[in-house]
């Protein structure tokens, strides 16, 4: 980031200082007390379990220069600048939207159900064959970690790709006016968090809340075959609408003989052949986007090809392992019923010439009332996809009741936990086979993959 003088800092904040030791500038802001150092801001966030204001001291012993507090009677390090602010919170965005309207970065933002990170990782991917392209890490996707991604802004970055996460409504709108994009993508509308919003069409709503910001010369990009996202009409808009997908007629970028198999997708777009070496007619919408965002900014078909060439995922996605002549697909960080149907495609589409596709599905949280019927109809798809199916949690025994009568009970299996299912899958794969991980984040499936990969 780049520095902000003292006097500007209590300004963007609407600070007031209780004890100051030098005047100061700042070049970072940190909520983790162990990152924090010479030239930091410190933000101590009050969260459900840790109070950040008991870490000013640390912040202060490794040399950071300022911390902000909503708490005045505190003892304070006497080494320590610090400015009181009604919320730490709002005064972190505040800090955060300044330095996206001081940074000339063209914005786009992606949410959507599912595939959202992997289609942020491809624009990213794109735009970064021919501009300084900033794009958020990890998860941070949240109203904490928006912020974070949004410090890291330099003048010399061109564009910028920011995932937007949700689970209620209002979230998205909380941090939408820091990211303010001039292209915001919503993948699909699924039944992710149907638990909290009770209805896709408040789904939909949640999402929608990405285009708070935008106006004349802003763009919405959407999956055009998504019949929850068709319902946003563009003539009611202040912004323009494109589309791209497979099978409706009449959208701005239409993808035509797609193949998908062990090598990828294939498939033709406008004439042009492309290719994604990963497999699954999900990537053919998350190509797309990043297809039609590479031309709206330039880019030539060879530049936007070498980019899906370049693309890496993000950890606990769509990673291709290997042990003993077994290949493994690490998807997983997260899970909704149509995340699963597509990781469950790609692993169909990845077993060419493999001895057995085998299923290792954690539950899926957050489904609500679609719970019990959400996780039958996905083991009954997964029964159609895989040889062997491994449950993975207490809901997961939904998945077995939806694969009976497809595959035998010697192929169906449960644990109750990670760590069960990693010992299990030990022997049960044989070289050959090819074995997806995938389940929602509480399930912490990698702790599973990580036994298997590791131990003998």
């Amino acid at each position: 980031m780049e520095k902000i003088a003292f006097e500007k800092l209590v300004e963007i904040t609407g600070g007031q200082v209780l004890q100051q030791d030098q005047p100061a500038e700042i070049t970072g802001v940190v909520i983790d007390s162990r990152r924090a150092g010479a030239g930091d801001l410190f933000v101590p966030i009050v969260g459900e379990r840790v109070d950040g204001h008991d870490f000013i001291g640390n912040a202060a012993a490794q040399g950071c220069p300022v911390t902000l507090t909503e708490k005045r009677d505190l003892d304070f390090p006497w080494n320590i600048t610090v400015i009181y602010v009604s919320s730490c919170l709002e005064a972190m965005k505040a800090i955060a939207k300044y330095n996206r309207l001081r940074c000339k970065a063209v914005v786009t933002a992606v949410t959507g159900s599912s595939g959202k990170t992997t289609t942020k990782d491809l624009v990213a991917a794109v735009l970064s064959e021919k501009y300084k392209t900033l794009k958020t890490q990890g998860n941070f996707n949240n109203e904490y970690g928006i912020p974070q991604t949004l410090y890291n802004l330099e003048p010399e970055h061109e564009m910028a790709v920011i995932e937007m996460g949700m689970d209620h409504l209002g979230e998205i709108k909380a941090s939408i006016d820091e990211v303010r994009p001039h292209l915001a993508l919503i993948t699909n509308i699924g039944t992710a968090h149907l638990e909290i919003l009770g209805t896709q069409d408040n789904i939909l709503a949640a999402k929608s809340e990405i285009f708070g910001t935008m106006g004349d010369g802003d763009i919405a990009l959407l999956n055009g075959d998504d019949a929850y996202l068709n319902k946003i009409d563009a003539e009611k808009v202040p912004y323009k609408v494109a589309r791209v997908g497979i099978t409706v007629e009449n959208l701005d970028l239409r993808a035509e003989d797609v193949i998908s198999d062990a090598q990828g997708v294939r498939f033709v777009a406008d004439g042009v052949h492309w290719h994604f070496r990963y497999p699954g007619v999900h990537n053919v919408y998350n190509s797309l986007m990043a297809i039609w965002v590479g031309r709206h900014y330039g880019l030539t078909d060879s530049q936007i090809q070498a980019g899906l060439d370049h693309f890496t995922p993000s950890s606990n996605r769509m990673a291709l392992l290997e042990k003993s002549g077994i290949r493994v697909i690490n998807d997983a960080y997260n899970a909704n019923p149509a995340a699963m149907r597509a990781a469950l495609d790609m692993l169909a589409d990845m077993a060419e010439g493999a001895s057995r596709k085998i299923a290792v599905l954690g539950d899926m949280l957050e489904m609500g009332e679609a719970e019990t019927s959400g996780h039958r109809e996905i083991g009954a798809y997964a029964a159609q996809k895989a040889d062997v199916i491994l449950g993975v949690g207490p809901l997961s025994k939904l998945y077995l009741e939806g694969a009976k009568g497809v595959l035998s009970g010697e192929n169906l299996h449960w644990v109750p936990d990670a760590q069960a299912a990693g010992k299990l899958l030990l022997t049960l794969a044989k070289s050959g086979d090819v074995v997806l991980f995938k389940a929602s984040r509480g399930i912490k499936l990698e702790d599973g993959l990580k036994v298997f990969m590791e131990e003998a």
